[in-house]
């Protein structure tokens, strides 16, 4: 009913004792939730049930962010600059071959515009994309965020998307996360921008 009124889920697979940081849904029945302490779950039948992912590769590593395109494709991120993809819906993720990310760093947001496409956002202010489905991810040449931690990102098609960070930062790109310019007018001051959605290349 549009978020007027939640029911709770039947079977989670997660502790009553620590936080969920993300969830992507890829449709009305599928998506990913990721947890504080490494664990991943994913669901088919709109949020319900949830089962734990047969095989992660994170170990107990913090789980901050994850985005699924599809029933089966989709990338997720945490601290020390763990990015895992899936491609059978959740149930099993394979480490990322190249990341360009520290080890020692956080990263809180990822957004796959399709199977092969999408950005990451570190918080160290690095920022890298990745047009093989989340097996090696390349630096941006350009981001224009300096150091600021980078929170949240939005990619709406394989070549325009957003990302928001500390500091009022909100940067835009139009070449799949390679370049990124500093919005012209914000808004927002220096406050602290912790996501980010965008409907289309023009509207967020």
């Amino acid at each position: 009913d549009g978020g007027d009124t939640w029911t709770a889920a039947t079977t989670t697979n997660v502790g009553t004792t620590v936080p969920m940081y993300g969830v992507s849904m890829s449709d009305a029945n599928n998506g990913v939730a990721v947890v504080y302490d490494g664990t991943i779950v994913y669901t088919s039948d709109g949020g319900d049930t949830w089962t734990a992912a047969t095989t992660t590769n994170v170990g107990t590593t913090v789980m901050r962010g994850v985005s699924m395109v599809d029933a089966n494709n989709g990338v997720a991120v945490g601290n020390s600059g763990t990015i895992v993809y899936t491609s059978d819906g959740g149930d099993t993720w394979t480490a990322a071959t190249t990341t360009n990310v520290g080890t020692t760093v956080p990263m809180y947001g990822v957004s796959m515009s399709d199977a092969n496409n999408g950005v990451a956002v570190v918080y160290d202010g690095t920022i890298v994309y990745t047009s093989d489905g989340g097996d090696t991810w390349t630096a941006a040449t350009t981001t224009n965020a300096g150091s600021n931690h980078m929170v949240g990102v939005s990619m709406v098609d394989a070549n325009n998307g957003v990302a928001v960070g500390d500091s009022g930062t909100i940067v835009y790109t139009s070449d799949g996360g390679d370049t990124w310019t500093a919005a012209t007018t914000t808004n927002v001051g220096t406050t602290v921008m912790r996501g980010v959605s965008m409907v289309d290349a023009n509207n967020g």
